[in-house]
This record gives structure tokens, C-alpha cells and sequence, in this order.
């Protein structure tokens, strides 16, 4: 790689994925390579079936490539084994998705703070961090809340929250306005553009959404497993 790549806080390298149905094997990403740097936001478009939550799960280490290599704040998840992958996703990466993925029986203040607990920080400490990111996304006066109390817009922004409380090299978000009224979307695209231009994390935003995708710095399409500017 070169001095710039190893600077970017996510890196792939000739990625690819193949899937083997019946007798056949089909592949999905054909040879990706990206960079993603500290603080931008960037948009993955295409159509449906062409492979975009295949790239994103293997760009968060949930799933490992047929090819090629990917690396998070410089570390390659291959030569990880998965609980090391795991231990490294929740200190450098958050995830947020169409449907926010909140835990019921917890409140939104538990939700946010659950990365932490996991990590093992103290429930005092990782309360109080995880309450900043709640004020930053403007949802600290429900944090006592549980899910079924929130509107899915405050739900949307909890699950922000949670993916910025271990403040992470990059975030990966899977359709995050989908389940969204039109005028809620846009709330949560503003913000997502005020936290990014204030913590240096990068965004990953897979969408169908175009006015999404217009507000993101750079726009790629996933078409016949190459990601290729739009």
C-alpha cells in the first residue's frame, strides 16, 4: 500500500466474494478497491441485488472475502482471528441500520451505552459518555426511555448514538433513512453531517436514497461487482 492508503481509516484491496449455489458459483464483488478517510462521508449506491450489504458486511468484518484484503485503522481483519475481529469492530467501527436494532428491554441511555459495557468500562462511565452522544444527537431528555416509547426518528438517532459512543475510526450505515418518513430522513442526514464534520469519523452510507446519496462527499456505484464513481 501506499504512505495515503495507510493513512485511510478503511482499506480494501482487490476484494472479492463469491457464493457457490448448486453446482454453480456466483460472484458478487469482482475486485474492490477504496479508501476512506478520516471524516468523510461517502455514499455506496446501486441496485438492489448488486452486492451492497455483501461489500458492507465485509468492510465491518462480519463476513470474510473470497480475495483480496480488507484493513480497519490498519489492522487486516484476515489476520485476525473472530474474537479478535470482534474486539477490534467495537473499538474502531459503528454500525447503524434501516431498522435501528435497539434492545427492547433496555432504556435509550442502556442502548447507547452498550458498546461500552460491553468493552467492560465502568456502568457509571460509559452512562456518562454514552448521555453526551444522546445530547449531541438531541435525545438526552429521553433517555430514560425505552424503544417502544421513541418515534422511529428518535430511535434512528439513539442507534447514532450507540455507534459513536466508542468513538470509532468509521461507521458503516445500511440504509439508516429507509424506515423514515421523508422530513425525519432529513433531520438524520443533517446530523449525520454535523457529527461527521466534528469527530473525524468517517461515514459509509449505503442507500437507495439519492437526495442521501447527494449530501454525502463522494458517491460510488456497485455495478457488476466494481465500485465505480457516479
Amino acid at each position: 500500500m501506499t504512505d495515503t492508503a495507510r493513512q485511510a481509516v478503511l482499506t480494501c484491496r482487490d476484494l472479492t466474494k463469491t457464493y457457490t449455489e448448486g453446482p454453480e458459483e456466483v460472484q458478487v464483488l469482482a475486485g474492490i478497491n477504496l479508501d476512506v478517510y478520516p471524516g468523510e462521508r461517502l455514499a455506496i449506491v446501486g441496485s438492489s441485488g448488486s452486492g451492497k450489504t455483501t461489500l458492507l458486511n465485509l468492510l465491518g468484518g462480519l463476513d470474510l472475502a473470497s480475495g483480496g484484503a480488507v484493513a480497519l485503522a490498519g489492522k487486516n481483519y484476515a489476520d485476525m482471528n473472530e474474537k479478535q475481529r470482534g474486539q477490534w469492530r467495537n473499538r474502531q467501527l459503528g454500525f447503524v441500520y434501516q431498522f435501528h436494532h435497539l434492545l427492547a428491554e433496555f432504556t435509550a441511555l442502556e442502548n447507547a451505552a452498550m458498546p461500552l459495557l460491553i468493552r467492560g468500562t465502568p456502568m457509571k462511565q460509559a452512562k456518562t459518555e454514552a448521555l453526551k452522544l444522546l445530547d449531541r444527537v438531541k435525545v438526552s431528555h429521553r433517555a430514560e426511555h425505552k424503544p417502544a416509547e421513541l418515534s422511529g426518528g428518535e430511535r434512528q438517532r439513539v442507534a447514532l448514538a450507540r455507534a459513536l459512543v466508542s468513538q470509532p475510526a468509521c461507521v458503516l450505515l445500511d440504509e439508516p433513512t429507509g424506515n423514515l418518513d421523508q422530513h425525519t430522513g432529513q433531520e438524520v442526514q443533517q446530523l449525520l453531517t454535523e457529527l461527521a464534520e466534528g469527530s473525524g469519523t468517517a461515514f459509509i452510507v449505503v442507500t437507495h436514497d439519492p437526495l442521501m446519496a447527494a449530501k454525502q462527499q463522494r458517491i460510488l456505484r456497485l455495478e457488476n461487482g466494481l465500485l465505480i464513481s457516479d
